[in-house]
């Protein structure tokens, strides 16, 4: 996330040399001298719970995409039925009665 979303414009002094220097806030700023904004306390406490969403999503997008392997595989093999075969059905001509006149 960038700086300016994550702390806005706030700074902070720190003495270098004997100087004061003013410097922006960032992630390597001292603890308690920079305070996050709304939006990234927000996505900070998102965050910490997408490690369990995020594997979740992951397993369900495999085990989806898994499934729809299997299906074109099995889908693919098998041999289609003419439509003959359809109509006509696992009948034999013995069976017809109205062949046997």
């Amino acid at each position: 996330m960038p700086t300016n979303s994550t702390y806005g414009r706030q700074h902070y002094m720190v003495k270098e040399n004997g100087t004061m220097v003013t410097k922006p806030c960032d992630n390597h700023s001292p603890e308690g001298e920079c305070q996050l904004t709304q939006l990234a306390s927000i996505i900070t406490r998102f965050t910490i719970h997408a490690n369990l969403y995020g594997a979740v999503v992951t397993y369900l997008v495999s085990a989806f995409v898994g499934a729809y392997v299997i299906g074109f595989i099995v889908a693919a093999v098998r041999r289609k039925r003419s439509i003959l075969e359809k109509a006509v059905g696992d009948r034999d001509a013995e069976d017809d009665p109205l062949l046997n006149l």
